[in-house]
């Protein structure tokens, strides 16, 4: 006698997951890290320019903090 292997069905994880797609886009962790970051940028430049500076943007511009040449 033979047997024919059954059909391989998709479990509970692959519902949750589907489910979970079906949600659409979540924005993770890195994502609301970058716009925190982004936040920050534009928070300092604005500072910067209230004070009539301009924001250091490079790392040999924030070595030299109180180094002038």
């Amino acid at each position: 006698m033979t047997r024919s292997v059954p059909r391989p069905n998709a479990g509970i994880i692959d519902d949750i997951e589907d489910a979970d797609n079906k949600k659409g886009y979540e924005p993770e962790d890195l994502t609301a890290f970058h716009q925190l970051v982004r936040h920050l940028v534009v928070d300092g430049d604005r500072r910067a320019a209230d004070a009539s500076r301009k924001a250091r943007r490079t790392l040999a511009d924030m070595t030299l903090v109180g180094q002038r040449r």
